[in-house]
């Protein structure tokens, strides 16, 4: 019994691995991409942003996101509203008033 246990443990492993092989083989619109950091990309969140958001490529297809990602969502937002944040307020004086 406990040969045919080893032997259906082999041919788990065996068909685990082959999935692993297929999946990173495999079509990024299938199986996902696989994205490794390639850089930054300015935010471009005002006229004098300066903060900076980062680029994945993935390593199967060598498609980018161009810094549409989470992380760059985030930044964008924390950027956006510091902007507005620091904004200048209306100081001119209406006629008549």
């Amino acid at each position: 019994m406990a040969q045919n246990l080893l032997a259906q443990l082999e041919q788990a492993e065996a068909e685990a691995a082959r999935l692993r092989r297929a999946i990173a083989q495999g079509p990024c619109r299938e199986y996902g991409h696989d994205w490794c950091l390639h850089g930054g990309a300015n935010a471009g969140c005002g006229p004098d942003c300066g903060c900076s958001v980062p680029v994945h490529i993935c390593a199967k297809c060598g498609d980018c996101d161009y810094g549409d990602n989470p992380e760059g969502a985030d930044i964008r937002a924390t950027c956006a509203a510091l902007h507005r944040d620091a904004a200048p307020t209306d100081t001119t004086v209406s006629p008549g008033g």
